[in-house]
């Protein structure tokens, strides 16, 4: 009996070890067989998030012994494979499966270390393969925007000429001009015929729009990568009127319409209207037979006869003193390198950060002239200037009419004298000029 059942038991365990060797055979019935993969390799740009050659990564598999789906997994050194596609085949015994993962499966991944795309192969028959195609990562470097100013101002003209160079390793597409005047950003100019050259130097002539408080430069590679620099446009501390024309008296043959002027509004009128704009008139122009002179309000008392309306003579125009400013002029004279000339230098350089006392006018005595006189040629001093070389006046003026006090109100302004003719008839003398006031 127990002979017996010895037997049994070495029965039994011999066929359960032909069932187990007859199931491991069917998983690997093919053994040995490869299946055929074909594919290219693919760079994943980090900064466009796209893919090239293409924006899909496509497997072609082909199989003898029949493929039912491939599973796709991304592959990154340092980090787990990650399950990005399953792909099913149609039929029950498809020999070639095409696969297609596009870019948009790599969104969310972090790709700077990825080496591949492992396609798993599971046969028809239970049996797998395996296939690793190459994907590599890209960080393409940023364009570079160098040199540019920081900060700048509008000329005299109202421009800015925007200077500096663009570079890209990859190459240039573009490059893009903006300013926010309307508040927004907004396109003033694109540049847009580079053809991917590796450097560019930009030379940009901006006319200034109102309100405009930032210049943009945004430079596009061959990628449509991008990199911007802002230059700053700080808010102008002063009003510019440029080519303001005066005149003089007039004489009984001639009224002149421009002879005195007001801050606020950069505007001239004539000798008919001065009995009218006492309070408001900041400063006058004055023919003698020196010269053209520019006059304060109170000291054309003696000669405020002179001023003549379709002719009218002395008596047309007797002033209220009381209603007149004492508006204060005095002529920058060079030779003090480290005080006017600075001055000089900056004013024609546009940087006029402010047009304070204690700022643009430090270490210069406060206006005190009643006058500044055109001098075409010899010395000249606080109350003489010229077109050539003293043509700047520091001119105070007052916001209100009577005596000055240490309470009294100003507004500083900078005269830069353009032209200048002190004619025979001396009533006739004329002046044009620019004029920055105060804000």
């Amino acid at each position: 009996m127990k002979t017996f059942s010895k037997n049994i038991f070495y029965a039994f365990v011999i066929v359960m070890m032909g069932l187990v060797a007859c199931k491991k055979d069917k998983e690997t019935s093919s053994s040995g067989i490869k299946d055929v993969v074909t594919s290219q390799d693919y760079v994943f740009n980090l900064a466009t998030r796209n893919l090239t050659p293409t924006n899909s990564v496509s497997v072609n598999v082909k199989s003898d012994v029949g493929v039912r789906f491939v599973y796709s997994y991304l592959v990154r050194t340092g980090l787990a494979d990650s399950l990005v596609n399953i792909t099913y085949a149609t039929t029950d015994e498809q020999s070639e499966l095409n696969i297609n993962i596009p870019a948009t499966a790599f969104v969310v991944a972090n790709m700077r270390n990825a080496v591949g795309i492992k396609s798993v192969i599971k046969r028809v028959d239970n049996s797998s393969d395996e296939a690793l195609v190459k994907l590599t990562s890209f960080q393409p470097p940023l364009p570079k925007l160098e040199n540019f100013p920081v900060s700048r101002l509008p000329d005299a003209n109202g421009r800015i000429l925007i200077v500096g160079k663009a570079t890209s390793e990859t190459g240039l597409a573009r490059i893009e001009l903006l300013d926010d005047s309307t508040g927004p950003f907004t396109l003033v100019t694109t540049l847009d015929n580079l053809n991917g050259v590796k450097s560019y130097d930009l030379s940009y002539d901006y006319g200034y729009r109102a309100n405009t408080a930032n210049f943009k430069i945004i430079a596009f590679d061959t990628f449509g990568i991008r990199t911007e620099f802002t230059v700053k446009i700080p808010a102008l501390p002063y009003t510019l009127y440029q080519n303001v024309n005066m005149g003089s008296q007039g004489n009984v043959s001639e009224t002149v319409l421009n002879n005195h002027f007001f801050i606020n509004n950069g505007t001239t009128a004539g000798s008919c209207q001065l009995p009218l704009n006492e309070l408001t008139l900041d400063f006058l122009f004055y023919g003698t037979g020196s010269g053209g002179n520019f006059y304060a309000p109170t000291n054309i008392g003696n000669v405020a006869g002179n001023y003549r309306c379709n002719g009218s003579a002395a008596g047309f125009w007797t002033p209220n003193a009381a209603n007149l400013k004492a508006t204060r002029f005095r002529v920058l004279v060079p030779g003090d390198a480290g005080v006017i000339d600075a001055l000089y230098a900056n004013f024609n350089a546009n940087t006029i950060p402010d047009l304070d006392d204690t700022g643009f006018f430090n270490g210069i005595p406060t206006p005190s002239g009643n006058t500044a006189r055109f001098l075409p040629t010899g010395a000249l001093s606080t109350s003489l200037f010229n077109t050539t070389t003293g043509y700047l006046i520091w001119v105070k003026v007052p916001s209100t009419a009577g005596a000055i006090t240490p309470s009294t109100v100003y507004k500083n302004c900078i005269i830069r004298v353009r032209d200048a003719v002190n004619t025979a008839t001396t009533a006739l003398a004329t002046v044009r000029f620019d004029i920055y006031v105060q804000k």
